[in-house]
């Protein structure tokens, strides 16, 4: 996708990975888990929002590519998008070379939130996975969120820049007016583990909330390039070899 980095006070973007003396990449430490929101950790003072994390909803399933570790005859037929993350976990699908997800922000009070920064925190980087390639469809839908990012994970320094068109930070929020931040993510090279970082104000308070799918665990996006891709053709009863290979 084009983009154009229209996003004022995007911040620093910090990175935690650590490599071996063997050159061989490892997981940074996440970051503790906050009971408090589901999806968001909040490092220092708590955090006057919560985030929700959800697939975007703004693409068909058509957008949606899986890696997974099983044979075609093994995977279930491709989920509704509200299904999806049960069906990943269930089949212990990756993101393939794209992922798009919403973050719903809210108050949890009547004071007005700034959101004033999201940053991405890479916490791994590793060669693609060797799994079989799942296509949800053939295509792509259309269509740009209000507040819409994209990230390149193979960038040497990622950052999420706003979409030609859309709008980014600083944002307000509160209890009766929350806001959704879309992040379109992609990799064609690797097999990342990422977070994002939401910076806050309020009054004289400020905070930053890292984010991933769940209780201290990172997002993951894995490239296909190479890989055997299938597809589930309409009305079919079986995955099949998709026409269109990476």
């Amino acid at each position: 996708m084009t983009a154009t980095a229209i996003l004022a006070a995007l911040g620093a973007v910090a990175t935690g990975l650590k490599t071996h003396p063997s050159g061989d990449p490892t997981s940074a430490p996440a970051p503790a888990a906050d009971a408090g929101a589901t999806g968001a950790v909040d490092r220092g003072a708590s955090a006057p929002i919560t985030v929700t994390v959800r697939p975007s909803r703004r693409d068909d399933p058509e957008c949606d590519k899986y890696v997974i570790d099983r044979p075609p005859s093994e995977v279930p037929r491709p989920p509704a998008v509200a299904d999806a993350p049960a069906w990943a976990a269930k089949t212990g699908a990756v993101p393939g070379q794209y992922q798009s997800i919403e973050l719903i922000v809210q108050g949890t009070g009547s004071d007005t939130v700034v959101l004033t920064a999201l940053n991405v925190r890479i916490a791994r980087i590793a060669a693609p996975l060797p799994w079989n390639a799942y296509s949800m469809g053939e295509g792509c839908g259309g269509g740009v969120g209000v507040h819409s990012y994209d990230l390149d994970l193979d960038a040497a320094h990622p950052r999420p820049v706003v979409f030609e068109g859309s709008t980014g930070l600083p944002l307000k929020v509160s209890e009766r007016d929350p806001e959704v931040i879309e992040v379109n993510a992609a990799t064609t090279s690797h097999d990342v583990s990422w977070y994002l970082e939401l910076e806050w104000s309020s009054g004289n308070r400020t905070g930053t909330l890292t984010i991933g799918p769940g209780a201290g665990t990172p997002f993951r996006t894995s490239a296909l390039k190479g890989r055997p891709l299938y597809r589930y053709p309409p009305g079919g009863k079986a995955w099949e070899p998709s026409p269109f290979q990476e």
